[in-house]
């Protein structure tokens, strides 16, 4: 059998990644930093000659083939094979969190037990190694002879980089998964070796639009407003004040109620006047707090460091009034949905915050807890 040259290489940088929150299987976008990446990659590989493209089909690293494909004129093969391990319940949790709430589970993670299994339908390292050796051998022994790129996620690295040189499944790994950065190997009659592995040094750095600023803080109340059908309503906003969406052809996003604290607002202040103002509802009550974020955010030409409190409120059937819409609600608020996490989940349209399917899936599960 010939042999056959296999460039593998992570998705870009998402927010998720810089909260140190387990993404998983969620269906996690790039942010600024990961477009950028996305697109230095497809720079650096504008060379290589490539037969096929093969990503995940996650939307950070499909968002991260794309730019790579158009380039090089050629058609991505999404693969379901290629996911990151399923991490069952800790998907969506960020690491203290996990280590808090299943501090014996997180030390059997943390000593990389090979049979280890998360609950909630997660993956053992052993199941997770065979899926990914099974789908990398596959895409190989079917271009023998080829060069093939594969767009995939830190856990996918991490097995092929243990195939290679022969590392078990419990040992440390010593070197990282770079972001968006091709790592080399070849395969032949069954066998793995690893040609190129990137390192930071040696990697130009990457110009953003907020690099040397000191960003300034702003902190928002988001409410997320369910119904009996565990449906979410969530707002039509124009990317007027993003310019960085509308570069990538999006007029508009669907976003959660609520916005930016004022003087020296409480959050739940913050959030029961976002609601008064965008719904026309008051006197509710604000349900948990069921996800916080931090990541830099553009609002017109400003970069700022965005720090987000989401609530859970429950409330029947219910007519919107925009009568109280400030005068940029009255401008920038398009419109107005009820969604499902399905609809969420099959969605083209920029619907934030991320993984908003599974927030509302982990609502529901939450609801039926304390039923």
């Amino acid at each position: 059998m010939a042999l056959t040259r296999i460039c593998l290489a992570r998705h870009g940088e998402t927010n998720w990644n810089l909260e140190r929150r387990v993404q998983g299987q969620l269906n996690i976008p790039l942010n600024v930093k990961g477009f950028a990446q996305a697109e230095a990659l497809a720079r650096e590989l504008a060379t290589e000659r490539f037969d096929r493209i093969y990503s995940s089909d996650l939307k950070r690293a499909l968002q991260t083939a794309t730019p790579v494909a158009s380039r090089l004129g050629l058609p991505i093969t999404t693969s379901a094979a290629l996911r990151e391990k399923h991490d069952g319940e800790w998907q969506g949790l960020v690491s203290d969190e996990v280590e808090q709430l299943y501090p014996r589970q997180y030390a059997m993670h943390r000593r990389r037990r090979p049979h280890f299994t998360i609950l909630g339908g997660g993956e053992s390292h052993v199941q997770f190694a065979a899926r990914v050796r099974a789908e990398l051998d596959a895409i190989a022994e079917r271009h023998a002879g080829e060069t093939v790129l594969v767009i995939a996620h830190a856990g996918v690295l991490d097995i092929a980089y243990r195939i290679a040189i022969g590392l078990g499944l419990s040992a440390k790994r010593e070197t990282p998964v770079l972001n968006a950065a091709p790592s080399w190997f070849t395969y032949e009659k069954g066998v793995w070796r690893l040609t190129r592995w990137p390192e930071e040094r040696s990697r130009p750095p990457i110009a953003l639009p907020y690099d040397g600023r000191k960003l300034r803080r702003r902190e928002a109340a988001r409410v997320l407003l369910l119904n009996e059908a565990n449906e979410a309503l969530l707002l039509r906003y124009s990317s007027r004040l993003a310019p960085h969406l509308i570069a990538r052809g999006h007029a508009h996003f669907w976003g959660a109620v609520g916005g930016a604290l004022e003087g020296n607002e409480t959050f739940d202040a913050a959030a029961r006047r976002e609601l008064f103002e965008e719904t026309g509802l008051e006197g509710v009550e604000l349900g948990p707090i069921v996800a916080a974020r931090q990541f830099p955010m553009q609002l017109g030409e400003e970069w700022l460091l965005a720090s987000e409190r989401f609530y859970a409120v429950r409330v029947g059937d219910f007519t919107l009034d925009p009568r109280n819409f400030t005068d940029i609600e009255r401008r920038d608020v398009l419109g107005w949905k009820w969604w499902s996490a399905a609809e969420i989940a099959a969605s083209e349209e920029l619907v934030f915050p991320e993984a908003l399917d599974w927030l509302l899936e982990r609502c529901a599960a939450l609801r039926q807890r304390r039923a």
